[in-house]
């Protein structure tokens, strides 16, 4: 069973409160030596009445067989002989000495015997510690003794062996020294085969990896006449093949020469490992540099000081001197002359680069990496562009509200078609009316016209917004699609004073579609074709004047449709989604779009869209 333990051990009549504590109250000694039996303390106080008691003895030597460094506190009155006092004290070392069991600062006095009971615990643990230490020390030095008496004999013999062999190791010395600075096999055989020539007497030496040796081996004994000593050769307790040392039949390798030739055979195995950690450190580096380089996107190590230290071909590249290493990082991506803004090292962030050209947005990945430890980390950085990705965005949004328009529209059309019905009715009823030579008969004529432009405005509102998938291929006018298209786009190219040219066949263009699709294909384009124009007319002088030319030709074999602009040039990236999907709608009706752009004409730049359909071959 395991003794109890507490910290003070009080007997006498103490006060209540020391039980908080941990203290144990005993009323007198005889229950204390009772308890003593089973119990560890740390402290112990009492009067010095119970001190005097003759079982004390018995209890005393009860509680220092528990616990040797335990303290001991006595409540003597203030008139208690100092003589006694002493001689008590000299056979029961006390610690401290109180007048009475309510002293203020009783706490303090068992706290400091308890620091009294630690602290001699520790010196005796420290003790122990000396003496085994000692103990050991002196197990060390006669082990030593016995290794230094073994070592000098093994000295003894190797200087023997030694002064035997030093005239071929001097011999060799400097074929060894080339062996070890060569990188390859073939030079490995070479400048030991000139060396060993001399000092071991070899014809010529050969070293083969597992399991070409045995091959070799066992041609050399039946078919070539020669004194073969072969020698494996190891690498970390695996044999990775063999050196053959050859010489004439009529001179065997003695003993010693056995010995030596296996120490030469540990040179050689430690150079083919050299070369072979070299050779597969040469193979990891170029596919380290093949993989790093691979990467699309500009990849860079750099220090602190934002110096690039390693950086792939995607960078590189694109340097004229092709050599970037030691230079800043933002010199060389972005042609700064201080750090980019928000840039944070070792976090993930966008950067936002503005030049003559355009902006360019960026997601930098940056990871902190560790190459040594002692020095401080270096910075692996991904720069990823993702202009297009927020333009795609951007113009996906557009494309959302431009649906969204396009139902509103199409409500509004609806709403309307109606009273712009019976405004019409009304009128043709007025016009039918009124005889020719009246007055008013031209305002009706214009009012006619007027309502049906609108009505006509409204159909193809309505036909553009319709839902495609319910469209059905019919028989169509390709003079009808480009009209449609430019019905929708009329007021936008007005708006801007943009001079339009139509130049459309006078006969049929017979062809079969989706008129919808179809019109949103050339809708598209002419799109396409006012943004360019309001973006050079940005970057111009306000005398600049928009043209726009469309025009359908006909060839023996197909139709071409030709939009023509002098606005910017075109720029696939930047041209956002209506040219790819009037691209796609092109192809799924058997066309092909073609866009092209010059800016070495004198009247400035030029963008042409071509757009080519199959004629239909008509049945007689």
């Amino acid at each position: 069973m395991r003794p109890l333990k507490t910290s003070f051990l009080l007997i006498g009549p103490w006060e209540e409160r020391l039980v908080d504590l941990g203290a144990q109250i005993l009323p007198d000694l005889s229950q204390a030596l009772v308890w003593s039996k089973e119990a560890v303390c740390d402290v112990v106080a009492l009067s010095i009445t119970s001190i005097l008691e003759k079982k004390f003895g018995q209890f005393y030597h009860q509680v220092l067989d528990h616990n040797p460094a335990a303290q001991w506190i006595a409540v003597v009155p203030k008139d208690f002989a100092p003589e006694q006092l002493a001689d008590i004290h000299e056979l029961y070392p006390l610690f401290r000495v109180i007048s009475s069991y309510q002293e203020t600062d009783i706490e303090a006095h068992f706290f400091s015997a308890l620091e009294e009971v630690n602290r001699q615990k520790q010196d005796k643990n420290l003790e122990k510690l000396i003496r085994d230490q000692k103990e050991q020390l002196i197990r060390l030095q006669a082990d030593l003794e016995q290794r230094v008496e073994k070592r000098t004999k093994f000295l003894t013999e190797a200087r023997r062996k030694l002064y035997q062999t030093n005239v071929r190791i001097e011999g060799l010395k400097n074929a060894l020294m080339a062996v070890h600075k060569a990188g390859s096999l073939v030079e490995i055989e070479k400048l030991l085969n000139e060396s060993m020539a001399s000092t071991v007497q070899t014809s010529w030496i050969r070293i083969f990896f597992a399991p070409q040796d045995n091959l070799f081996a066992e041609q050399v004994e039946t078919k070539l006449s020669f004194t073969q000593q072969r020698v494996p050769l190891f690498r970390q307790h695996e044999r990775i093949g063999s050196i053959f040392f050859m010489r004439a039949t009529d001179h065997p390798f003695l003993r010693d020469e056995v010995d030596f030739l296996n120490r030469v055979a540990e040179a050689v195995s430690l150079a083919l490992g050299r070369i072979q950690k070299l050779e597969e450190s040469e193979e990891l580096k170029k596919q380290w540099e093949a993989t790093f380089n691979a990467v699309s996107d500009p990849v860079a190590i750099i220090d602190t000081n934002y110096d690039i230290i390693q950086a792939n071909s995607a960078i590189t590249s694109h340097h004229p001197t092709g050599s970037v290493i030691g230079k800043k990082c933002f010199e060389v991506l972005y042609n700064r002359k201080t750090p980019c803004d928000h840039c944070q090292r070792g976090k993930n962030f966008r950067l936002d680069n503005k030049d003559a050209k355009a902006t360019k947005s960026f997601e930098v990945y940056s990871q902190s990496l560790s190459l040594e430890p002692q020095k401080p980390a270096v910075f692996v950085n991904i720069y990823h562009d993702i202009t297009q990705r927020l333009l795609m965005e951007k113009q996906l949004l557009e494309t959302a509200k431009l649906a969204e328009l396009g139902t509103i529209g199409s409500s509004i059309a609806h709403e309307l078609n109606n009273p712009l019905g019976g405004i019409l009715s009304f009128t043709q009823l007025i016009k039918m009316d009124l005889p020719k030579d009246h007055p008013m008969y031209p305002d009706i004529l214009e009012m006619e016209a007027g309502s049906l432009r609108c009505k006509e405005i409204i159909q193809n509102l309505l036909g553009f917004t319709r839902n495609p998938n319910v469209d059905e291929i019919t028989d169509l006018d390709l003079r009808d699609v480009i009209k449609r298209a430019y019905k929708i786009m009329e007021l936008q190219l007005k708006s801007q004073a943009i001079e339009v040219t139509l130049n459309l066949p006078d006969k049929l263009c017979p062809a079969r579609g989706h008129l919808n699709l179809l019109s949103q294909a050339i809708k598209n384009i002419l799109q396409s074709a006012y943004d360019s124009i309001l973006a050079r007319h940005k970057n111009n002088t306000p005398e600049f004047k928009g043209q726009l030319d469309v025009s359908l030709e006909l060839t023996a074999d197909k139709y071409l449709i030709v939009v023509k602009n002098n606005g910017a040039p075109y720029e696939k990236e930047s041209a956002g989604l209506g040219i790819p999907v009037a691209s796609q709608i092109v192809e799924d009706h058997g066309g092909k779009l073609e866009i092209s752009s010059s800016t070495k004409l004198e009247s400035g730049p030029t963008t042409l869209a071509k757009i080519s359909f199959p004629r239909p071959v008509l049945r007689s």
